[in-house]
């Protein structure tokens, strides 16, 4: 017993001491970031196209949008959504989109998203439910919230550049009250974490700093645990879910990001595989296409770009 005490008494001061230089010599952590936090209804400091929201932290502001670089403006329903409310009474398939500002489908027209084309494409009422900035913890909520009476016959989800980012904590914690991990707490282990990540992914590996030597996010988003099981979440809250791989700029030279973010995009082709759902595997699709006639920057598609998404999801679903 005085071994393993000897030991537990080693181990804590070796960490100690790991933490307390980590500390004294490496970057602080990233402080917290209340930048998008807004009481329900009211405007997001910075954000004139946003408003607060109780379950998600914000949605779209409802009304004419003159922002998010799309031409001749759009507009948002009561529901934060992009375009008209859903149709009632229904008169066929409903189909509803979660994700990011990919799916929002900033800088391009209404007629241009692919959420619009597909639906022309199927004959069905096609929901845009992207919002930017969102990620899949978001998307549930609102799925589970304030869009609950949406009530589509098939999901399509498309989270996935936001759960990536990092941050001083998740969006659990931040907007959803979940404790924080004590992990995310440690200097050390944040610093640990980076270089194992470092190693695995190479010199392509996203660095989740604010400017040179400055702090760390001792977090994701949404961690890819979480990422799985929010995934799973949001296939269970339709009677049929289908996922959707979102393409990025790096896509025409390999069909991948070349980073730690082809583990989330790995993690929803299991997801889709394990539930027997369609996928709709873009990256593939990219490849060998003329980067700048595809994408306005590392993660949003032109409307070429957005035809191109169009024709894989089309072809997925039917």
């Amino acid at each position: 017993m005085k071994r393993v005490g000897f030991a537990v008494v080693v181990v804590l001061l070796v960490l100690g001491l790991a933490e307390g230089g980590a500390r004294a010599f490496g970057p602080g952590l990233l402080p917290p970031d209340r930048s998008r936090m807004a009481k329900p209804g009211e405007q997001v400091a910075g954000e004139p196209n946003m408003v607060g929201d109780a379950d998600t932290g914000w949605r779209a502001k409802e009304g004419p949008q003159q922002s998010f670089g799309i031409p001749g403006g759009t507009t948002v329903n009561a529901l934060g959504l992009r375009g008209a409310a859903p149709v009632e009474p229904r008169t066929g398939k409903r189909i509803m989109f979660v994700g990011d500002s990919t799916v929002f489908g900033v800088f391009v027209a209404d007629r241009d998203t692919f959420v619009s084309r597909v639906g022309a494409a199927l004959g069905v009422e096609a929901i845009n439910a992207g919002c930017p900035g969102y990620s899949s913890w978001q998307a549930l909520q609102a799925v589970r919230g304030r869009l609950a009476d949406v009530k589509p016959d098939l999901l399509v989800i498309a989270t996935l550049w936001s759960d990536t980012q990092g941050a001083d904590s998740s969006d659990a914690v931040r907007f959803g009250g979940a404790r924080r991990s004590l992990l995310d707490q440690s200097l050390a282990f944040v610093l640990l974490r980076e270089w194992v990540r470092t190693v695995r992914w190479g010199s392509h590996a996203e660095e989740v700093k604010v400017g040179l030597s400055m702090p760390v996010a001792p977090s994701f988003r949404v961690p890819i645990g979480q990422y799985e099981d929010n995934l799973r979440a949001l296939a269970a809250s339709a009677p049929q879910a289908a996922f959707l791989i979102l393409p990025s700029i790096r896509d025409p030279a390999s069909g991948k990001v070349g980073d730690f973010r082809d583990a989330y995009r790995a993690t929803m082709r299991e997801v889709a595989a394990d539930l027997g759902a369609p996928l709709a595997d873009t990256p593939a699709a990219f490849v060998g296409t003329d980067t700048r006639a595809m994408f306005v920057d590392e993660v949003h598609p032109t409307a070429q770009g957005h035809q191109k998404i169009a024709e894989v999801v089309v072809a997925a679903l039917k």
